[in-house]
């Protein structure tokens, strides 16, 4: 109960941005150049520091040294080091013992595991510039009343290490127990949590409309597409929802044509309209497929258009055009194959006979460069 009243005090779960102003160093930058070079870095690593820290930022110059060897002691690889240098160089100029310390040992007695900290910080540096006692700890406590257990918060940080960059709202323990009224089952809820953090933590009257308009529509609550959707529209306005179903129009899609789409695949909508458009080209005046084909088989606008769907539908054509397979192929099974088992069933038993499948491939043949023969055009379908 405590907890949630002091949630009202927090506020709105969001993506906390640091108002730091990066400048040139104007001073010598040997202090970061000594420490990168002690501990087994290249000047290249440096430069990132010494060109975006002003050394007066740094009131001892044997500090960034130091830092790098705790982040060595504890484990950090080189690699590991040059990312959060990469992402946050602001970090060398950090007390250790005061201020980087006592927040990697808290993230090791709530995961129990230093190698997932590593993990953890390296992916998301920015954890090391929130306050312990005013920020995480806190933060670690609520999540883990919204999750239910201290193993199932670890492990939703571990799943996404940006969830410690958020602040936690009352609108959060709200949202999840409207999800619990609704009828969404624990699972879902912590999956939600896990994937689409930031969604949870919206304004509760804007989450509760998302999730009601998702319910609408006949989203099954129990199913991994209704948190897609739920996620969707919770970083989608009215507006631009309306916008993209008219683009979809434009191409013949009727309503219901738009929500089949959707609720079989619901981040299209979420996609930009440059890249909708350039797909929807592809497969209605290319691939000749109708509006109720592609509603049908969304999950191929996932793909993209340039490095996967022209390439393998060149090899396709190329195929096709030399009358080389009998066999009727799918483009959705094609699309969704692994690059591996792509090239063995369609590069690999084929270059000998076909030696431009290679070049489709690798995108150096247009796909409008070949002319099917009109009856054997049907083997191109969905």
């Amino acid at each position: 109960m405590m907890m949630l009243c002091n949630m009202q005090t927090l506020c709105f779960f969001r993506t906390y941005t640091y108002r730091t102003i990066y400048t040139t160093a104007t001073g010598d930058s040997l202090p970061f150049k000594t420490a990168f070079l002690n501990c087994g870095l290249s000047e290249k690593t440096n430069f990132r520091a010494s060109n975006v820290v002003p050394l007066q930022s740094c009131s001892d110059e044997n500090r960034p040294g130091a830092v790098l060897k705790l982040f060595q002691d504890f484990g950090f690889s080189h690699t590991d080091i040059t990312r959060i240098n990469s992402k946050q160089p602001h970090l060398l100029t950090f007390h250790p013992d005061k201020y980087i310390k006592p927040k990697l040992e808290f993230l090791v007695s709530i995961t129990k595991s230093e190698s997932e900290v590593v993990s953890i910080v390296s992916k998301n540096p920015l954890i090391l510039k929130r306050s312990l006692n005013n920020h995480l700890m806190p933060f670690f406590e609520m999540l883990k009343s919204a999750m239910g257990s201290e193993e199932n918060a670890a492990a939703a940080i571990i799943c996404n290490p940006f969830l410690l960059s958020f602040c936690l709202s009352a609108s959060f323990l709200q949202n999840i127990e409207f999800l619990q009224k609704v009828g969404v089952p624990k699972s879902q809820i912590l999956k939600l949590i896990t994937k689409y953090g930031q969604a949870v933590g919206e304004q509760h009257g804007k989450f509760c409309k998302v999730v009601l308009k998702v319910k609408e529509m006949e989203f099954d609550v129990s199913s991994s597409y209704f948190l897609d959707a739920v996620r969707t529209l919770s970083f989608i306005s009215d507006v631009a929802w309306e916008s993209r179903c008219e683009m979809y129009r434009s191409y013949g899609f009727s309503d219901d044509d738009i929500l089949t789409m959707f609720k079989k695949h619901p981040t299209i909508m979420s996609y930009s309209e440059k890249r909708i458009r350039e797909l929807l080209d592809f497969f209605v005046y290319k691939l000749g497929w109708s509006p109720s084909t592609l509603s049908n088989s969304p999950n191929v606008l996932q793909y993209s258009l340039h490095k996967r769907i022209v390439p393998r539908c060149s090899v396709l054509q190329a195929l096709v055009s030399k009358k080389c397979n009998n066999k009727s192929m799918m483009v959705t099974s094609l699309l969704a194959m692994t690059d591996s088992r792509f090239l063995e069933a369609f590069i690999t038993a084929y270059e000998d006979e076909v030696p431009e499948v290679m070049d489709a491939f690798k995108g150096k043949l247009r796909f409008d460069e070949y002319n099917f023969e009109p009856e054997r055009k049907a083997k191109f379908k969905a």
